[in-house]
Parts: C-alpha cells; sequence; structure tokens
C-alpha cells in the first residue's frame, strides 16, 4: 500500500508553523475525541487532496473503526473562498491512517503529539473509577459527614462565582444569544477562564467554529445547524440607490456559550444559566 508522497523540500511556511503552534489537532465532538483530515495533512506536510484520496481508497478498512464523516468546508485562497472535503476521524482512524503513511521526522514528531492530544482528551473526559463501598456503619457515617461537608463547600463556593442571572439578561438581546465581545465578559466571570473578543474569534477558529471570508468571520453551518452559533443580517442600508442587508454577524447562543465554557475549562458555573439540549 502506498501512502501520499511527502514532499522531500518542503518547509512550512511562517504561518503554517504558528497555526501548528498554538492550534489543538485533537477536539471533542460531542464527548469524542476527534481530528480532522486536514489536520493530519498539515502535521505531516502532506497535500490534503493526498491524505483524502488515501481515505477514500481503503474507506473499507476505516469504517472497520467506525463511519468516517464527511464534511464540506469552506476557506479562503488568494483566488477567493473555495470549499473542500475534510473527513472527520476517531482516534482509531488516525492512527490507522498515519500507519498507512512512509515514516519520516515529520510524521514520527506528528504521531506523537497526536498520541499525546488523544491521550489528554481521553484523561479530561474519563468517568472515575466508582468508590468501593463502606465495609461498616461507622465507616459509612464518616463517609456520609465528609460528602456532605464537600457538598457544602462548593455550593458555598458555587453562590460566590455563580454569575447572576440578571447579568445574562442584560447581556442577552430578545432572541437569547450573544455578540463575541459580551460572551467574552460572560466567559471571563469564571475566575478558570481568561479571554476577550479577539482571542475568543482565535479560539472558535481553532476548534472549527468559524471561518473567514472576505476579512469577516464567519460561521460553519455545521454549528448553525447544531445551535451553537446563529449569523444575524446587519442593518439594511442604501447602496447605489438600492436597500441592501448589511453585513452578517456571528453570534453565541446559550448552548454555544455553555458549550465554550465547558472547552475553556470553566468552574461549571455558567452552565446553570444555560440550558443545553
Amino acid at each position: 500500500m502506498t501512502g501520499p508522497r511527502i514532499p522531500e523540500s518542503q518547509p512550512p511556511t511562517e504561518y503554517f508553523a504558528a497555526l501548528e503552534r498554538t492550534t489543538p489537532i485533537v477536539n471533542s465532538d460531542n464527548g469524542v475525541p476527534t481530528t480532522t483530515s486536514m489536520r493530519v495533512a498539515n502535521g505531516t506536510q502532506n497535500e490534503h487532496a493526498s491524505v483524502l484520496r488515501l481515505i477514500r481508497d481503503n474507506l473499507a478498512d476505516f469504517e472497520e473503526f467506525g463511519g468516517v464523516g464527511f464534511e464540506i468546508a469552506p476557506f479562503d485562497t488568494a483566488g477567493g473562498v473555495q470549499k473542500r472535503e475534510v473527513a472527520i476521524l476517531n482516534e482509531e482512524h488516525a492512527t490507522l491512517l498515519l500507519t498507512y503513511m512512509r515514516n519520516n521526522d515529520v510524521v514520527r514528531d506528528f504521531k506523537k503529539r497526536l498520541v499525546r492530544e488523544f491521550s489528554a482528551l481521553r484523561r479530561a473526559t474519563a468517568t472515575p473509577p466508582a468508590r468501593p463501598l463502606p465495609q461498616t456503619y461507622a465507616a459509612a457515617l464518616r463517609e456520609l459527614a465528609t460528602e456532605v461537608e464537600a457538598r457544602e463547600l462548593a455550593e458555598a463556593r458555587a453562590r460566590e462565582l455563580a454569575v447572576p442571572a440578571s447579568a445574562w439578561n442584560e447581556l442577552a438581546e430578545a432572541a437569547g444569544d450573544y455578540s463575541v465581545a459580551d460572551a467574552a465578559k460572560v466567559l471571563s466571570r469564571d475566575p478558570k477562564i481568561s479571554t476577550g473578543e479577539r482571542r475568543l474569534f482565535t479560539y472558535m477558529d481553532s476548534i472549527d467554529w468559524l471561518f473567514r471570508r472576505d476579512g469577516r468571520w464567519r460561521a460553519y453551518q455545521a454549528q448553525v445547524d447544531n445551535g451553537r452559533l446563529v449569523e444575524k443580517v446587519g442593518k439594511p442600508y442604501v447602496r447605489d440607490g438600492q436597500m441592501v442587508n448589511g453585513e452578517p454577524t456571528v453570534r453565541i447562543t446559550p448552548k454555544g456559550l455553555a458549550a465554550l465554557h465547558q472547552k475553556l475549562g470553566g468552574t461549571g458555573q455558567l452552565e446553570l444559566m444555560a440550558v443545553v439540549s
């Protein structure tokens, strides 16, 4: 089996190098750690078309480990916005894909990074093992007292950190969504999170919620469909004697805000204010 050809003299661009340093290659998709064919192509310095073809040519092998999802994602080029197909890969898919590639220093380094990120995300989302049951009545009482004390401390801390519902009401519009600037303010009320409008835009770009078109942020359709983001048409204005709609603006729904709060390592307080279906 022949994998995609890796160019022998293809140094990464400055943009690629910066992106690789700051962008996670594994994300959680509804609790399942996943990566994409584009991230594998970038990380191994392969042409994305070659990586996608390798998956397509061996799709039966990959689907022994679960269905491979394919999405159409827009991206900016010098000639304007183009569209490309991207494969969504679970851990087994990604591992199998890398075994089909020729080994070199770049591929080996990417394999190690991929293993580390999948492992870290699994640990972060793993369910802790059940504690053994107490064997005596006295032990059960001690355990109950410890749990009650811990719960009371947690509730007291929650009252200190909880964002008042009025803060959400003040920031939310009638439709119940938030500008990115306002969402950053709400998220930053959590002591575990420090972000701002620009950093939040950049973060949502890194987790494939947003992309740029003609210099403006746009929402991926998948995030609109799952209720995390909406796009609001801008205020109409007159141009060349015609009334036209303003540029659409990306806004974050309560569901999206709760998801961002979790992804950014929040303490759990904001989830009390946004219902996640």
